[in-house]
C-alpha cells in the first residue's frame, strides 16, 4: 500500500469513527455558594468584610465581588449564560454542591429550603428540556422529603429512593450504556454533620460497589459524580474552614474510593467534581500506570477561603453513546470588569488549550509532566491561569518547590502517596540545594494541616 492510499485509509477510518459518535453535551455548575443577604445593608454574612467601610467593593460588589458569595444576580446571570450558550444536543446538567453560602449554617432549614428552592426554580427554567442531577455539598440540607419534592421533575423514583434516605443515586441512561453515579461525599467527611452518618457511609461504599459490578456486567461506562472527590488540596493556603466543614474525604474514604476507582477503571469513563474552587485536575494510578482521571470544575461563588477565582461554568462535549469525554468549553465572568457588567466569555477550550490529542489517562498524565517541567514555565503559567479563572495568576509566585507540590496533588490522589512524593523531589529538581527540599516537605506539611 502506497502513502497516499495509506493516508486515504486512515482517514476513512477516522470519519467512521467520527460518524459512529453520536455527539453530546452537558453542563457542570458547582459551588453556588448563594447568599440570599447579599444585598443587604445590615447583614454581610457572605463577604470577608464590611462593604460599607469600603466605597468600591460596595459600589460594584452588590452584584459580585471576590470577597463576597454569589448574590442573586450572580446566580441570574450564569443562568441566562446557560440558557444563551446551550446546544440542541444537550443532554444532562451535572450540578455538584454547595448550593447555599456557608454564611447560612446557623440558619434554619426553613431558610435554607427556601433559598434551594429559589436556585432550583431558576434551573428549572433554564434547562425546561432537560434533566439536572443534584449532588449535595457540606453546605446543603441534609436529604429530606422536601428535597425529594423539590427535585422529582429530574430524578425517576429508584434515584429518589435512595436520595432520600441517603443523598445518593444512580441514572440509568435508556438511550445508551452510559450510567451516572451520584455520591453523598459529605457521608465520607470527616466534620460531616450527621449522626448516622457512619452507617450511612458504609452503606454507600457497598452500593457502589454493587452499582459498579452490575455495571460491568452491563458493559456499561460510568460518570461518577459528587461534591468532593479524592485527593489533597494543592494550594499552600488550603481552606481550612472549608475542611472543617466536612467537604474533603477522610483518609480512610479516600484510600477507599482511590482503591475503588482503580478496580472499577475498565467501567469509569470519567469522574466529575467540585468543591475546591478551583480548575485542576486529578489521576489515578494502577501499578504506575494513569488509569483513571478526575476533572474539578471552578465555583460559580468569586469568593474562596484559600484564594480567590473568577466565575466559572463549564460545558462539556462528549460521546453520548459511550461517554467519552471529548471536549470542554471553560466559560469565565470577570469580577473586575469595570463596567460593573455581568459579561461571560469564553476562557479556553481544554483540547485546544493545552494541545491535546484526546482526554484520556495517558494524555493527562502527559500534561501534568509539562507542567512541573522547570525548564518550560509556559504550561505551568497556562495551568496556574486556568486554576484560579485567570484571577491574579501570578507565575513567579511559585517556585519549584511549589510547582511540584502542584504536580504531587495532581497525581497522588492518595494521601500517603501524596507525602511521599513531595518527600522525593523528581530529579529535575533535586540538583537544587538541600533546603529546597525541605521547603517542599514543609509546605505538603501546612497543606495537609489546613486541610
Amino acid at each position: 500500500m502506497n502513502l497516499s492510499n495509506l493516508v486515504l485509509y486512515i482517514t476513512s477510518l477516522l470519519w467512521l469513527n467520527l460518524t459512529d459518535a453520536k455527539i453530546g453535551y452537558f453542563w457542570h455548575i458547582t459551588d453556588l455558594h448563594y447568599d440570599p443577604f447579599h444585598n443587604s445593608p445590615e447583614l454581610h454574612r457572605g463577604c470577608r468584610h464590611n462593604r460599607g467601610n469600603n466605597e468600591h467593593s460596595h459600589r460594584n460588589g452588590r452584584h459580585r465581588d471576590h470577597t463576597c458569595d454569589s448574590s442573586w444576580p450572580l446566580i441570574q446571570s450564569a443562568a441566562a449564560l446557560m440558557a444563551e450558550r446551550h446546544p440542541d444536543t444537550l443532554e444532562f446538567v451535572l450540578w455538584t454542591g454547595d448550593i447555599l453560602s456557608s454564611s447560612m449554617e446557623h440558619l434554619s432549614e426553613e431558610i435554607k429550603l427556601e433559598a434551594v428552592r429559589n436556585v432550583t426554580d431558576v434551573l428549572s427554567r433554564t434547562f425546561s428540556s432537560q434533566f439536572v442531577f443534584p449532588a449535595l455539598g457540606h453546605n446543603d440540607p441534609a436529604p429530606s422529603k422536601r428535597l425529594v419534592d423539590m427535585w422529582m421533575q429530574w430524578l425517576p423514583t429508584e434515584a429518589l429512593q435512595t436520595f432520600e434516605t441517603s443523598g445518593y443515586y444512580t441514572i440509568e441512561q435508556s438511550k445508551s450504556k452510559l450510567r451516572i453515579v451520584v455520591l453523598n461525599s459529605v457521608l465520607w467527611a470527616g466534620g460531616a454533620a450527621r449522626t448516622d452518618g457512619p452507617h450511612r457511609g458504609r452503606q454507600q461504599w457497598e452500593w457502589l460497589e454493587q452499582i459498579l459490578s452490575k455495571a460491568r456486567r452491563r458493559n456499561e461506562m460510568v460518570y461518577l459524580v459528587a461534591h468532593a472527590g479524592p485527593g489533597v488540596e494543592e494550594r499552600h493556603n488550603a481552606g481550612s474552614s472549608s475542611a472543617a466543614g466536612g467537604g474533603e474525604l477522610t483518609p480512610t474514604a479516600n484510600a477507599r474510593l482511590v482503591h475503588v476507582i482503580r478496580a472499577f477503571s475498565d467501567v469509569i469513563a470519567g469522574q466529575f467534581y467540585g468543591h475546591r474552587h478551583a480548575d485542576t485536575f486529578r489521576l489515578i494510578y494502577s501499578e504506575g500506570r494513569p488509569v483513571s482521571w478526575a476533572l474539578l470544575a471552578p465555583s460559580v461563588t468569586p469568593r474562596g477561603a484559600g484564594s480567590t477565582s473568577n466565575p466559572g461554568l463549564r460545558l462539556y462535549k462528549f460521546d453520548s453513546n459511550t461517554g467519552k469525554v471529548l471536549d470542554y468549553t471553560q466559560y469565565y465572568l470577570d469580577v473586575n470588569n469595570i463596567r460593573g457588567e455581568a459579561h461571560w466569555a469564553i476562557e479556553y477550550n481544554l483540547t485546544q488549550y493545552y494541545g491535546l490529542r484526546e482526554i484520556s489517562p495517558a494524555s493527562l498524565d502527559a500534561l501534568a509532566e509539562k507542567i512541573r517541567n522547570h525548564h518550560d514555565r509556559g504550561v505551568f503559567a497556562k495551568y496556574l491561569t486556568a486554576l484560579r479563572v485567570r484571577h491574579a495568576a501570578d507565575v513567579a509566585e511559585c517556585d519549584s518547590a511549589c510547582v511540584h507540590v502542584h504536580f504531587c496533588a495532581i497525581t497522588r490522589a492518595d494521601y500517603h502517596e501524596f507525602r511521599a512524593c513531595v518527600r522525593n523531589p523528581a530529579s529535575a529538581l533535586a540538583s537544587r540545594a538541600a533546603q529546597n527540599s525541605a521547603a517542599i516537605l514543609l509546605y505538603a506539611i501546612l497543606i495537609l494541616l489546613k486541610s
